[in-house]
């Protein structure tokens, strides 16, 4: 396809604070000591709130994530700051340009909520203080931390993409302003069993995960870890199939294959999100399996509320951070006329090969970062399940060998089930992937 001719934009100048050479050093020294004391003052407050069982109230945990935060939009900056004033070289490259912006944009946002969490915490405690521990629980306290990150994220994803996927060429170019989706099939007569088909499975998702959601939240019997850990991996399934099922079935009722530009980097970003958080979270039952049964005397201290929480916290946040990297990359770069993906959803590796540029650059970040999230995922999840085994086999009782066993057969089947799957759909000869 013949492209346009283009100059595009591959980095910026930053105008810095000063162009007086004179003054470069008492500032670099200026903004040295203070980023060093906001890092050292910020990570002793997290560690300490974190260490010191004195301090694991309400207020102290806000306080942690109030220093969290405002390491994050200081890391954001502040170093390529400081290089920039000691190389006196002001330029940043467009891809970092970005992931700057989006990462100090969620960090301030989340900033201005927590704050708020904290004025209301100060409110509680002052105003109903006998009602104090009641109002302000661990669960009300994460919930007021996780919906400014939720929020703060998809907020900063939806500016950045906006600015970064508008024209920055110094010529006018036609622009993409949206794709082909070449569906499952292009038999007319298949259109109405597949829409059956696929509403059918959908509706089983949504039905069946929301009901095991509610059911562990409302059910005093099923406050456990492997509870816990089995309603975000609900959460999760429920996440993946509602970025690609609804808009599917839209394409298979209406026979419109098209997704418009932003439609299609939002549900790559959400279906890469949970895909991988997913992994994890798997991880992270195969070692409660492996707990409960190699340790049960331990189990209770061992699989503490504040560990469950970080086992599902970090997938998420690792996720999140993964998925805007890939998406950032990817719809930063430039496309060529062609807009034909070859698949029903917008993938990252159909979605490369319409890249006009950095293909390679892409997929071996892909591959990296999917051969560090896989093969650690599995490694948990086969050392967890060999230990298990082993512990198993040297049980006398045959009843609690088959209890053992039940136990763990049911998430055995949805890890083999879904690395199956992944497997199948992504680690095939390249050939494999051609629809021609």
């Amino acid at each position: 396809t013949n492209q346009p001719n283009q100059t595009v934009l591959t980095e910026f100048t930053l105008i810095g604070i000063t162009d007086q050479p004179e003054l470069q050093a008492p500032f670099f020294g200026l903004f040295l000591i203070i980023y060093v004391i906001s890092v050292m003052g910020n990570l002793g407050m997290i560690i300490l709130t974190n260490v010191d069982s004195r301090l694991q109230t309400p207020m102290y945990f806000f306080l942690r994530h109030l220093a969290f935060i405002d390491l994050g939009y200081s890391t954001a900056v502040g170093p390529k700051m400081l290089v920039n004033i000691i190389t006196d070289q002001n330029t940043i490259p467009y891809i970092w340009c970005a992931t700057q912006l989006a990462f100090f944009i969620l960090f301030i946002i989340s900033e201005l909520f927590i704050l708020s969490a904290m004025a209301y915490d100060r409110y509680v405690a002052i105003c109903h203080p006998l009602l104090y521990t009641v109002v302000m629980s661990q669960k009300v306290c994460w919930v007021l931390v996780a919906v400014p990150y939720v929020y703060s994220a998809f907020l900063s994803l939806i500016i950045t993409i906006r600015i970064f996927m508008s024209s920055f060429y110094k010529h006018n170019l036609t622009l993409l302003k949206e794709f082909i989706l070449m569906g499952i099939t292009g038999l007319p007569e298949l259109q109405p069993p597949l829409f059956g088909l696929f509403l059918t499975v959908y509706l089983v998702s949504v039905v069946g995960n929301l009901g095991l959601i509610i059911l562990t939240k409302i059910d005093s019997r099923l406050q456990t870890p492997m509870y816990f850990l089995l309603r975000h991996l609900a959460f999760t399934d429920l996440g993946y199939s509602t970025a690609v099922g609804p808009k599917m079935l839209v394409n298979f009722a209406v026979d419109q294959h098209t997704i418009s530009f932003n439609w299609c980097a939002t549900q790559l970003t959400f279906f890469s999100i949970f895909i991988i958080s997913e992994i994890f979270i798997l991880s992270a039952m195969a070692y409660d399996r492996y707990v409960a049964i190699c340790n049960p005397l331990l189990y209770t201290a061992v699989m503490s509320q504040r560990l469950c929480q970080g086992l599902v916290a970090i997938p998420y946040l690792y996720s999140v951070s993964l998925s805007l990297l890939i998406i950032m990359k990817i719809f930063l770069s430039s496309f060529g006329d062609y807009n034909v993906i070859r698949h029903f959803y917008c993938d990252s590796l159909p979605l490369i090969a319409l890249l006009c540029s950095g293909a390679h650059e892409i997929k071996l970040i892909i591959l990296i970062f999917s051969a560090f999230s896989l093969v650690s995922s599995l490694l948990i999840v086969l050392v967890s399940y060999t230990l298990i085994f082993v512990a198993v086999l040297r049980m006398n009782s045959a009843k609690g060998r088959h209890k053992a066993f039940s136990t763990c057969g049911s998430h055995l089947t949805v890890i083999a089930v879904f690395y199956g799957t992944l497997f199948f759909m992504y680690v095939q000869p390249k050939s494999a992937h051609s629809f021609d």
